[in-house]
């Protein structure tokens, strides 16, 4: 049985377009390539002595060699103008304004908002030759699963990038991967153990900034024997509220370098914030507290624990599968798509884990502050003309100790407070002092509606936390005994900010609290008309016997209620988070996800490396429109083993001139090659891509299909190479390259190349060249749709192949991206 690696781990695209001078770097190299060059590269890298040894090597090959003849334009490239490394400080552009004409268009023409154009200005980036982060969860590290750069790798895992570095694209292979191996910076490097289950993104960004500057990052990626890995990417409707530690916030409002808080319940950064179309399916999942109910789409990551992996008894009639309690707290919980989860899996709430002491709020300011979370307001006297907090109490007995407590405990402090009985009957206390009401409204604010706790008392140490809570149940909470076995505890209050908030406070010290909304209402009393707001009731059962509710460390796993769908067609966010990849929503965790981006213009040379071992599959995506201005040169190539399978999924566009042309070098019995190649070529754009497939061993199989799209004088070509060797018996392969052109300008060409040693091969070979028919624009048309409309729906039929085997998001806007060509609305 084969098992499944799925991986995107090349995201090369420039979102943000705006350029910073090459004399802010931190770090930057000569411009120019020599020995002196490579030397520094590492120096800065402190690489070991073979690296050095490979890089001179290459660099010698490079100068030696010359470009082939087959690409003339290579010879044409002055290599003596790039800088080959830089570290530059993150920027940001200063406005909107800054970023190129046509991504302004681009974003203009998909929707975004004039506050996402700002976002998009001021996002603090990191180009050139450093990746922005790389990212794996606790549990799978611990499985030995290694998600890093090939720069750290060096360092931390120097057997397996000596073993395998260079194995699969060799220095000597072509004249581009020579200068590539000479002047790598950074890359991926993931390793799968045998066995390792992986189901979180791994997914890597490099960014180009400056004119000139070369990027050549260097991807390594190991999958040994029936490992598993899979590339997941979804994202969040503009109002769903993201934990920012000490607040909620709709991720609409969310900007670049504020904090939020991840999976493991520490504080990081928001690196960058994508959006785009959705139009397909949204799912609301409700947890069993359902005020935490939350929507994203079908494909975006969630951490979970699924119900069957911890199950220890099956199901039965209207009853979901019994859980083992112990299984559950040791779980180790994976991300996955929304859209695969059911009724009884398990969500992870994650309590915010880090604390900062605020000395002046002791003991006693908390449990005054408590108090006046749940009793106390600010308002301004104006016979006095000097604000007053008053606190009110019920008429009871138990009320009126509350409010000389109280009392006593402002008197502690120093300052003065009143007792006193309000229409007769109800126990109300008074301060003028400055000092109170300053804290007050600092760290809880005003109004019932909007009252909510700062950032300071939010990450406060947990005892001084449980102080406050302790006080606020004393004035707004409520116990009762349910049937004389458990005590419910419950606290009701019409700030959802606060809500939350007490809700986390809970769950830093140990307990998680359901929320529960009851909505608002309008009545009539005595021929007047009262609005009643929405209450949030937070509430929980001490002592309970029974509840599926699991806590492990600062994690809570928190049982699916229900799930339900509804059709969605607007825009859609997400963020990018530095470090653990991961934000939580309403408190419970997901992973972020990827975007197409654009780049400014430079050169783009990587080499990526795979090796596929017995029974894996490897699936690399890569989806990417760069800037007009790239020399997009890349080397991709696969080792595929015995029953390995490896897939390619490879779109072109953007970039000044490609050349591209993944292959498969399947090497044993039984291994599996699929390549699919896309290209978009439109007005002084050369796309020349394709596919490789190399038959070493027998009972293998192949399929390239090769679909371009030529406009405004652009030029495709497919260049492939099907290769079956003496030897590899009963090989069977399919070549199929179909090329459209939308106008007379416009041209492609196809160079297959086929090397074929055993009578017994089974080999198919189609290929074709069309035009958009007048009579099938004129169909479309005559129905009602604009002529742009049309031939996007032609355009797009004819590239099905390729979106189908996209993460549906990644779909929706590669559609959208080619229908904004077919347009004239892209550059």
């Amino acid at each position: 049985m084969s098992s499944k690696v799925d991986i995107v781990t090349e995201d090369y695209k420039e979102k943000y377009g705006f350029s910073d001078p090459i004399d802010a770097y931190a770090v930057k190299g000569t411009k120019g390539l020599s020995e002196r060059v490579v030397q520094e590269i590492v120096r800065l890298h402190d690489e070991p002595a073979w690296m050095e040894q490979i890089r001179m090597k290459a660099l010698k090959h490079f100068l030696e060699r010359g470009p082939p003849s087959w690409a003339p334009e290579l010879g044409e490239i002055d290599y003596q103008s790039f800088y080959y490394y830089a570290n530059p400080t993150a920027k940001s552009a200063d406005s909107w304004d800054q970023l190129p004409e046509y991504i302004r268009k681009t974003y203009d023409k998909l929707g975004i908002t004039e506050a996402e154009k700002k976002f998009l200005s001021g996002v603090g980036a990191i180009y050139e030759s450093e990746a922005v982060y790389h990212s794996l969860q606790g549990e799978l590290a611990k499985q030995g699963v290694v998600f890093s750069d090939t720069v750290t790798a060096l360092k931390e895992y120097p057997e397996i990038m000596k073993k395998y570095f260079g194995t699969v694209v060799p220095y000597q292979d072509n004249y581009i991967a020579a200068l590539q191996t000479a002047v790598w910076s950074a890359g991926s490097f993931v390793y799968v153990p045998e066995g390792a289950k992986v189901t979180a993104p791994l997914q890597a960004y490099f960014r180009i900034n400056e004119k000139n500057m070369g990027q050549f990052e260097r991807t390594l990626i190991v999958a040994e024997p029936y490992s598993e890995v899979s590339y997941i990417e979804g994202c969040l409707p503009a109002d769903e509220l993201v934990s920012m530690g000490y607040t909620l916030r709709p991720i609409l409002e969310m900007s670049v370098g504020e904090q939020v808080v991840s999976e493991s319940g520490g504080f990081k950064i928001v690196t960058q914030k994508f959006v785009h179309q959705h139009k397909g399916t949204m799912l609301t999942v409700t947890p069993q507290s359902p005020g935490n109910r939350f929507r994203l789409t079908p494909e975006h990551p969630v951490l979970a624990v699924l119900r069957k992996d911890v199950a220890i008894r099956p199901s039965r009639s209207g009853w979901l599968p019994e859980v083992s309690s112990e299984k559950l707290k040791s779980a180790s919980p994976g991300y996955h798509e929304a859209g695969t989860l059911n009724v009884g899996d398990f969500l992870v709430y994650v309590a915010p884990s880090e604390t900062e002491d605020v000395p002046e709020l002791g003991e006693t300011e908390m449990k005054i502050l408590g108090l006046y979370l749940a009793e106390g307001s600010v308002s301004y006297n104006r016979s006095l003309k000097r604000q007053v907090a008053q606190f009110s109490f019920g008429k009871s007995a138990s009320e009126e100790r509350l409010a000389r407590e109280l009392r006593a405990l402002i008197l502690s402090l120093g300052e003065k407070a009143s007792v006193f009985k309000a229409r007769g009957s109800y126990y109300c206390v008074s301060t003028y002092s400055r000092r109170l009401i300053e804290l007050f409204v600092a760290h809880a604010g005003t109004g019932a509606s909007t009252k909510m706790l700062s950032d300071a008392v939010m990450k406060l140490p947990v005892a001084k936390q449980e102080t406050l809570l302790s006080y606020y149940l004393k004035g707004d909470g409520n116990r009762y005994n349910k049937k004389g076995r458990s005590m419910m505890v419950r606290a009701s209050t019409a700030s959802k900010d606060l809500a939350f908030q007490l809700q986390e406070l809970f769950a830093r010290s140990g307990t998680f609290a359901n929320i529960v909304v009851r909505k608002g209402s309008t009545d009539t009393f005595q021929g007047r008309t009262i609005e009643r707001k929405d209450q949030y009731v937070v509430e929980y059962t001490e002592g309970k016997r029974w509840s599926e509710v699991r806590k492990a460390g600062n994690r809570f796993f928190v049982p699916i209620k229900q799930i339900s769908e509804e059709a969605y067609d607007d825009v859609v966010y997400n963020l990018g988070v530095e470090v653990e990849n991961s934000y939580l929503v309403k408190g419970f965790a997901v992973h972020n996800c990827s975007a197409p981006v654009y780049t400014s213009q430079s050169l783009h040379s990587a080499i990526v490396e795979i090796v596929a071992n017995k029974g894996s599959l490897v699936k690399y995506t890569t989806l990417q429109n760069w800037s007009r201005d790239v020399l997009n040169l890349v080397t991709k190539r696969a080792h595929a083993y015995e029953e390995a399978t490896v897939s390619w999924v490879d779109f072109n566009g953007g970039s000044r001139l490609t050349r591209k042309y993944p292959s498969i070098y399947l090497l044993g019995p039984r291994a599996k090659a699929d390549i699919i190649s896309v290209a978009y070529a439109g007005a002084g754009q050369v796309q020349d891509t394709g596919g490789k497939a190399v038959h070493l061993a027998r009972d293998t199989t192949s399929k390239i299909i090769s679909r371009s799209v030529s406009k405004d004088g652009g030029h495709t070509a497919y260049r492939g190479l099907l290769h079956i060797a003496k030897g590899a018996r009963n090989v069977k392969s399919s070549v199929r390259c179909d090329a459209l052109l939308v106008d007379e300008k416009s041209t492609t060409a196809t160079y297959p190349y086929m090397e074929i040693q055993e009578d017994d091969a089974t080999v198919t070979h189609e290929a074709s060249v069309g035009k958009v028919g007048e009579e099938q624009l004129f169909y479309l048309m005559a129905r009602g749709i604009s002529e742009g409309d049309a031939l996007s729906m032609v355009v797009n039929g004819f590239l099905e192949p390729f979106a189908k085997e996209l993460p549906m998001a990644y779909a929706v806007e590669f559609n959208r991206l080619m229908s904004l060509e077919m347009t004239n609305a892209v550059g």
